[in-house]
């Protein structure tokens, strides 16, 4: 099964281009975004089939791979600057689809991002954007660790709100899992740490205390999270009911884990990490997490375990450890920000003529071959009426309600019956 083919993937490939925020939503964007979306899917197939990573290899060659960590970012500011503007305009749009298609435009490059830093090569065709993707990704991450970006509910349905609400709501969902991607992205880039320049590891061990987020995430588990008096787990792209009795840690905790070990691995890193009183508290009550069945489920965090074992006998330094270099300041999120300065009103008003005029049904027409493949690559939507998995199939009579099984549709007949017409 292929989603494009090989001709159509070096065609996109060598035609991508960086996007222009103020033409975000546009029709001529909204071509860009589908066969990014596209490629996306297709790498998605090669990565999880164990077959040649074409796409992978084809971005590096063409050089694309800056241009990813721009879409990602100018997606960010648009959300962050032109989004809130777009809503005061039209606090209660008839639709949100071709707002989704925008917001979901930076978890389409960030999943091509994470496929291509698997690999050594990946990383080291960042070049010197290294530092604007390093910076995204923390912020992102550091997202994941704010109570209000995860206010949003795992299921929508048979939930009555204002279409603002809704889209408040697919935002931070969407900022979400960007966040989760980017914790694998930032594992990678530890793991090939030797490839990055010194102005990406100050990054990590000053400005960015990459540590001590890490110990705030793997105690406060944004991905666990109590939605109608049960609890989920987020786990291989999509929220599942959590099962108690099952230790085996989702990806993203995982990455973390392996992270704070290659941190500490490195020796580039450490000799850099001033440990404060401060930063030994927190790493210190990392402990009582490494138990025997994390240990089991990771190995090498056993060397990590003997380093905090080892870390809580030291005494603490009073000699700072901050190298004096010459820092390198990240040029993306910056020239965006000025390129449209003061402008995000006039833009927002520009937007929403085509966003949510006419236009819009025309261009949810043209992506709807790209999306119907989209439940196998993307988080479900639909969720069990009886159980709250995800479900694969509708009620073959009112095709409305979402069932997992046969058995939880015949369970939930009682209460549908009187809804299914």
């Amino acid at each position: 099964m292929n989603i494009i083919s090989q001709n159509e993937i070096d065609f996109y490939i060598e035609h991508i281009k960086e996007s222009k925020l103020n033409e975000l939503g546009s029709k001529k964007w909204y071509e860009s975004h589908d066969r990014l979306q596209k490629l996306n899917q297709q790498a998605t197939l090669e990565a999880t089939g164990n077959r040649e990573e074409y796409i992978k290899n084809q971005l590096i060659s063409y050089g694309k791979v800056p241009i990813l960590v721009h879409e990602a970012i100018c997606i960010s500011v648009w959300r962050e600057k032109v989004l809130p503007e777009l809503l005061h305009i039209i606090p209660n749009p008839q639709q949100n689809f071709t707002l989704y298609f925008i917001l979901f435009h930076e978890t389409v490059a960030v999943g091509l991002l994470q496929k291509i830093f698997f690999y050594e090569d990946g990383v080291q065709a960042l070049g010197n954007y290294a530092l604007d993707l390093f910076d995204h990704i923390i912020l992102s991450i550091t997202h994941l660790a704010v109570d209000s970006t995860n206010n949003f509910k795992i299921s929508m349905e048979n939930i009555d709100t204002q279409l603002e609400d809704e889209i408040i709501q697919h935002k931070n969902k969407i900022q979400f899992e960007v966040g989760i991607g980017c914790i694998g992205i930032m594992f990678n880039m530890l793991l090939h740490i030797k490839t990055l320049s010194i102005s990406v590891t100050t990054r990590m061990t000053t400005n960015n205390d990459v540590p001590m987020l890490i110990c705030h995430l793997l105690n406060i588990k944004p991905w666990v999270k109590l939605d109608n008096n049960k609890k989920y787990i987020f786990d291989d792209n999509s929220w599942k009911i959590m099962n108690e009795t099952n230790n085996i840690l989702p990806k993203q905790e995982a990455h973390l884990w392996l992270s704070l070990h290659e941190f500490f691995t490195s020796e580039q890193l450490r000799n850099n990490y001033e440990i404060t009183q401060f930063r030994k508290k927190h790493l210190m009550q990392l402990q009582h997490l490494l138990n025997d069945c994390l240990l089991d489920q990771i190995p090498p965090l056993i060397h990590l375990k003997q380093s905090l074992y080892q870390l809580s006998l030291s005494e603490i330094s009073g000699i700072s450890k901050r190298p004096l270099i010459m820092e390198i300041n990240a040029e993306i999120r910056s020239t965006i920000l000025n390129s449209y300065a003061k402008r995000w009103k006039k833009i927002a008003r520009a937007q929403s003529t085509y966003l949510f005029g006419s236009e819009s049904y025309d261009i949810a027409k043209s992506l709807s071959e790209t999306y119907e493949h989209i439940d196998n690559f993307e988080t479900k939507k639909y969720l069990c009426a009886n159980c709250k998995q995800q479900a694969k199939n509708k009620c073959s009579k009112c095709k409305k309600q979402w069932y997992c099984s046969r058995e939880c549709q015949v369970t939930n007949w009682n209460e549908h019956k009187t809804n299914c017409h």
